[in-house]
């Protein structure tokens, strides 16, 4: 019991220890002019860029300049401005002989390294929310004026995709195909080729020939209610001048009531379609609601004048459903960011522990765009082109940084805002335990590591 106590007195006064550091943190940069020049630049940003990018004059080209310049614009200003910061944190101290005043006892090294993330965290927030709010309010603003219909206005809606194998499984069941036609490609390896498929499944596309015809099964995330509607949309690839000559029926079915509804679909002018059917047109409705569906569509075109439609099952096929505000929807958005920001912080940190200011900042900056890029080239880049003598050590470390921030990016926040996706429990979990919890855990480790022989040799 006494020993149980005292562990609790212990926490508590580590946890003190790490409140005072972050406070202190916090004052020392509101004190100086950064945090207001950063506001000032934020501002500007979001009130005026607006206003310099012109859309197309529609609703939703207004939308997507606020949602996707505007806070991707401010989100890069603020992950340079962290990753900057982060990095002056210690290694000012210690380029000017400090640290032995800093880190003094009995604040120990990882109270001392938590209290510093944590006072980048609280400013992250506080400037986050402020950005996040000026972009909501002139959203609002905006439907005011111009007196938006309710389907033109921002929502968040639950995305059901086609249950399809899994990338890995689709990937073994093309080699297999390959090996009984006998069209395995010589020179790789079965893991390379594996790999390759596998990585190309996402962006893979299935052509609907004239008179042909494709289905979809769908488990919705939750089950659908009376009085809600269901959205089906399809986006597709074909030849622009020939879309005039596109016509189709697609035929929405749920498979509890066996009743479906179908839809002609005539107008493929634009690159996505997107259709609502009421949830009334399936039949009685059971008190659960309805979870499964099926959709499908006929390509009813001209064989001699129409082209096909190129779809990736995967991306470009989905039904919707209501999924609550756009304003909650934002805020898990604004989330997202400031996990990724909580990465850049300790990540910036550790960075100030090991090198100097100058050096610091170099290396972050560096890995940063080399992140950026390397995320681009292991996407576009094809294996013939890898296998080039000259592109082999650019591509093993492309595909070693994509391996390392595959999870840490993997949610696109900005585009799910922009198509009125809901961003799920299950990716903000994953984007927060793995960018707040496990990679600065890791990093903070290391970290400490190095501070404590940087102490001593000050001391020293």
């Amino acid at each position: 019991m006494a020993t149980g106590t005292q562990n609790g007195i212990g926490i508590a006064a580590s946890a003190r220890r790490i409140v005072g550091v972050a406070v202190l943190a916090v004052r020392a940069a509101l004190r100086t002019k950064t945090v207001a020049a950063l506001l000032a630049l934020l501002a500007v940003c979001v009130l005026a860029l607006p206003g310099v990018v012109k859309g197309d004059g529609t609703p939703e080209g207004e939308l997507h300049i606020l949602l996707t310049y505007t806070l991707g614009f401010a989100f890069g200003i603020l992950c340079l401005a962290t990753l900057w910061a982060a990095c002056t944190l210690f290694a000012a101290e210690i380029d000017n002989a400090r640290i032995h005043l800093s880190a003094v006892k009995p604040v120990r090294a990882i109270e001392f390294w938590i209290g510093k993330w944590l006072a980048l965290l609280a400013l992250n927030a506080g400037v986050l929310l402020a950005v996040y709010a000026g972009v909501y309010a002139q959203v609002c603003w905006r439907i005011h004026r111009d007196g938006w219909e309710a389907i033109e206005q921002p929502a968040s809606r639950h995305v059901a995709r086609p249950l399809l194998p899994t990338p890995r499984e689709e990937a073994r069941a093309t080699l297999a195909a390959l090996r009984a036609r006998g069209e395995v490609p010589q020179g790789y390896s079965e893991r390379t080729i594996l790999r390759v498929l596998e990585e190309k499944a996402n962006e893979k596309y299935n052509e609907i020939p004239p008179g042909g015809q494709q289905s979809w099964r769908f488990s919705l995330p939750r089950p659908l209610r009376a009085g809600e509607a269901i959205t089906a949309r399809l986006r597709f690839e074909t030849e622009y001048h020939t879309r005039t000559q596109v016509s189709g029926i697609c035929r929405l079915g749920c498979v509890e009531t066996a009743r479906a509804v179908e839809v002609p679909l005539d107008d493929f002018t634009m690159k996505e379609i997107e259709f609502d059917v009421d949830a009334r047109a399936f039949g009685q409705i059971p008190a659960d609601g309805l979870r499964t569906f099926e959709l499908s569509f006929m390509h009813t075109g001209d064989a001699r004048h129409a082209a096909g439609l190129l779809l990736r099952f995967r991306k470009d096929v989905a039904l919707l459903i209501p999924g609550g505000s756009f304003w909650m929807n934002l805020l898990r958005a604004a989330f997202v960011h400031w996990s990724v920001l909580a990465l850049l912080a300790a990540f910036g940190l550790t960075l100030s522990v090991c090198f100097s200011l100058p050096v610091a900042a170099f290396v972050a900056t560096v890995l940063l765009v080399l992140t950026m890029v390397s995320n681009s080239v292991v996407q576009v880049v094809s294996e013939e082109d890898a296998q080039k003598w000259s592109n082999r050590a650019g591509m093993l470390v492309s595909r070693a940084v994509h391996g390392v921030t595959r999870r840490a990016l993997q949610a696109e926040p900005l585009t799910a805002l922009t198509h009125g996706e809901r961003l799920d429990a299950d990716l903000l979990c994953t984007s927060l335990g793995w960018n707040v919890l496990l990679v600065p855990l890791l990093l903070a480790a290391a970290g400490c590591v190095v501070l404590r022989r940087r102490e001593l040799a000050d001391t020293e």
